[in-house]
Parts: C-alpha cells; structure tokens; sequence
C-alpha cells in the first residue's frame, strides 16, 4: 500500500469557494481544485499573485465545479491566465453544449454590468472548451486513478467513485440532477425557454475565449434582454441598474420546481443540484486498517487539532445544495453513509444560508445528527455582503455539533490541513499497536 501526504487549503476568497489540494502518492503528484470563485473576483487575482507557484505546481490535474453561480467559477479564466492547466474539468452538469452554454450565460445575467457579463462569459467559454476535451475520465492504464464501475451509457455522469492505484484513498461525486436524469432533460424542452436557447446557440458560435468582441457581446446580450422582455439593456445595465420583471435565476428555479415524477415534486431549486466531492480514506477493502495523521492550521491559530493514528480524515465539499426535505437529505446521506463518518471537515452547504434549511433549522438539525463525532465546519463566506451569509443560526448549530470557521478574504482567516498515512511498520508506538493488530488478525494471541 502507497504512503500518501496530502496538503489542502481552503483559500480566503470572501464570499465564494476555492479549495486547492496538493497530494503525492508513491511521490508521483495528484492536484485538483474544487471551486474557484468569489463575490469579488480581484480577491482570486491577489491570492494567485501570493501563492507564487513554479510552472510544475500550476500543472493540476482535476478542476472541480460546483455550481454555475459565479462566486463558484468566475475565477477560472484567471487561473488559466495565470498558466494553471487542467487534465480533467467536472461541471456540475451533462448537458450539451449549445445548452450548457445557454444555461450558464443567462443564469448570471441579472443585474450585472456588462464588464462583469463579458467576464462571465469568457469564463464559461473555457470552462466548455476543457470539458470538451475528454472522451472519458482520465482514468488510463498509465494514470494514476481507476474509475470504479464505469457506465458506458453514461460516461459523463457526475456521480462516478475513483480510487487511487494502490493506496487507501478516494474520490466520490454526488448530484441530485444525475439521479433524475432523464426528468431534467425535460426542464430544457419548455416552451417559455426557445428564445433563449435560440440566442445562447449564437453566443456559443460566436463569443471567444480568449477575448470577446465587445459589438459581438453587445449584440448578444441585447437579444438576450429583448427575449427577456427584461430591461435594462446593455448599455444601462453598466450602471448596475437593477431589472425588471422576472429573473432568468428565477425562472430557472420556478422550472425546477415545476418538475414532478409520480406527482411529487423532486426539485426544490436549481441549488439542489450543486455538485458535492468527498475526498478520502477509501470506505471499504483491505485498506480499511490503514491509518492517518492530521494537523490543522486554522486561521491564526496553528498547530489547530491535531490527530494521530485515525482514519477520519476526509473531507466533504457540498457546493450550495439544499435540504428541502426530509428525503432530499436521506439521499445524499444514503449515498455518503460511509463518507460522513470518515470527513474531519465539510464545508457548509451554500455559504452558511439558512434558507437551504428551511425554517428553525428543521432540515439542519438532522444533518448534523448524522455525523457522531466533531466536525470542523467551513463557511467560505463574507457577512457584510448582501446575501449576508453566514446566518448566525447556522453558526450557533454548527459550532454546537463541532468547530465552525469562517473563511472570508481576510488572509487569516485560511485554512490549512496536511493528512500524512502512517507506514504500517514504523517503529513508533502507532506503528508497533498496528503490528499488534495484523498479528492478532493472523489468529496470534
């Protein structure tokens, strides 16, 4: 079994995500990044800027989207400028790519400036572009993972399991869309939205990667705010004028609501279809005897919690998804039963807003009831914003089941873990107690 030493680090971005992973196993390197985004994106430029990385370290292998909000992944055209590569791109849905990038430029629209809807839309272009280049997973004989129970009729499905070659870890994605597949691919059929695709197929054929022509994006978002009937238009939406009638989020979100199987109602909002990643000990199999160090720095407090000799050490990403209910939860709980228990740390579900809970917490209470030992609870947040997360009840809850930490833009605010695996034979008392226990598994007594 490969030794592994892996570094994460939540980055302080303000309101928004960018978790960044650096992992070695048998000293061949593993990164990926699980969001990249923020309310205010000069935040991302700044931390790029500060992290001083040599060409080989900005050579990643998965990026990891949530959510298609922009305080999600309005970071990436950054991070290529800056000369990150990726291998793999996962987004957080299968769609094809006329629609995807017709769902991504009119989710985020509303109220921006134009600049900022340029930004928006360069860097969705390249977040199709990447995702366009892979047949399957990155998962050959030469790599380093194997996808596990592959489905060749859904070879782009988010909720696939990969483990790494010969060592005691995994990743497992989960979304809510992939579980209703063929009931969402009716949401983009209606009736309300061929306007909209019909512009969006033009902005996929016409708006550039790498720098959009402004008269082209000028054009394009003036049909797009015509389909709308939804003033402002371009030229006033600069002056951050706030629009009219109803919202594309909004219509978006009144679509999935309107989805229904066997009369029930399945989705609440579009956030409940967030894409969430467990990073971790994997669940089952030999290895399941193999054990961990963790140390922690969290903010300004160093040498934070740190454990020996443990296999709690994963962590869980849940991008902005929602606990409607009662059975929404029991889903992902289903799917995550062995991943709750191995996760030292989990990321708040949607900045710490208590609206993904219902009222009173109904739906948070439960949550964290499925999780018997402490967790350290991240909200990737700014208050003084307008959305205001994190709510303050769900702080009180949160540090009642665990440890709570903001991660704003403040740069002490960072969080930092490095999980190392403890070598089976190693002559310290951990490593002689393992001994003890293959020895005791042999039948010695």
């Amino acid at each position: 079994m490969h030794e592994i030493l892996v570094r994460r680090v939540q980055h302080p971005v303000g309101q928004g995500g960018f978790h960044m992973a650096d992992m070695r196993v048998a000293n061949k390197p593993f990164r990926y990044i699980y969001d990249c985004g923020s309310g205010n994106p000069g935040t991302i430029g700044i931390l790029l800027k500060g992290l001083r990385r040599s060409t080989g370290e900005k050579a990643f292998d998965w990026l990891v989207i949530s959510s298609f909000d922009m305080d999600h992944c309005n970071g990436v055209a950054l991070l290529l400028a800056d000369g990150y590569t990726f291998k793999r791109v996962f987004l957080p849905h299968s769609l094809d790519n006329k629609l995807l990038v017709w769902l991504l430029c009119c989710y985020v629209l509303d109220g921006r400036s134009l600049a900022e809807i340029r930004d928006a839309l360069t860097s969705l272009w390249v977040l199709r572009t990447l995702s366009e280049q892979f047949d399957r997973d990155g998962d050959g004989p030469d790599d380093l993972l194997e996808r596990i129970d592959p489905d060749p009729a859904k070879p782009n499905a988010p909720n696939v399991t990969y483990h790494v070659k010969g060592a005691d870890w995994m990743f497992r994605f989960y979304s809510r869309e992939t579980n209703h597949a063929d009931l969402v691919k009716t949401l983009f059929a209606k009736v309300e939205f061929a306007e909209l695709k019909k512009v969006m197929e033009r902005a996929a054929k016409t708006v550039s990667g790498k720098a959009a022509n402004p008269r082209v994006t000028e054009k394009i978002l003036t049909a797009l705010f015509d389909a709308l009937d939804n003033p402002p238009k371009p030229a006033q939406a600069c002056n951050g004028a706030a629009p009219s009638g109803p919202s594309v989020k909004k219509l978006l979100g009144k679509a999935y609501q309107n989805l229904t199987e066997d009369d029930a109602r399945v989705f609440g909002d579009y956030n409940e279809v967030s894409l969430c990643l467990y990073s971790g000990p994997c669940t089952s199999g030999q290895s399941a005897d193999s054990r961990f160090s963790v140390e922690r720095n969290v903010g300004y407090h160093f040498d934070y919690d740190a454990r020996d000799w443990t296999r709690r050490v994963g962590w869980l990403g849940l991008g902005d998804i929602g606990f409607r209910n009662r059975a929404s939860l029991d889903e992902l709980a289903l799917y995550y039963r062995a991943e709750l228990a191995l996760s030292c740390t989990k990321m708040v579900p949607h900045h710490g807003a208590q609206s993904n809970y219902g009222k009173h917490l109904a739906m948070l209470q439960p949550f964290f009831a499925l999780d018997a030992a402490r967790t350290l609870w991240i909200a990737a947040a700014y208050p003084l914003t307008r959305y205001r997360h994190p709510a303050g009840v769900v702080v009180l809850e949160s540090a009642m089941n665990g440890t709570f930490v903001m991660v704003s833009d403040d740069p002490g605010s960072r969080i930092e873990e490095t999980i190392r695996s403890i070598p089976a034979l190693a002559l310290s008392g951990s490593g002689v107690r393992y001994l003890i226990h293959l020895l005791r598994k042999a039948g010695y007594r």
